[in-house]
């Protein structure tokens, strides 16, 4: 049930790419569940914050326009 809110905020969102849909997602509950912390606080872990980061530089994420 936790995820419910982020389902039906990424509803509409298509990145050309299932994975990258599946990380948004993931990327809105674990910001969810630390509003106002550090991305690697939020992330907990390095390699959870290097995947996010990685995340936000895909030009299919970054490029594309509102």
């Amino acid at each position: 049930m936790r995820q419910s809110w982020v389902k039906t905020e990424t509803a509409g969102c298509d990145l050309g790419d299932k994975r990258l849909n599946r990380r948004l997602g993931a990327i809105f509950e674990a910001l969810g569940e630390r509003p106002g912390k550090s991305l690697l606080r939020a992330f907990q872990d390095w390699s959870n914050t290097k995947v996010a980061y990685r995340f936000f530089s895909n030009g299919n994420v970054s490029d594309l326009e509102s």
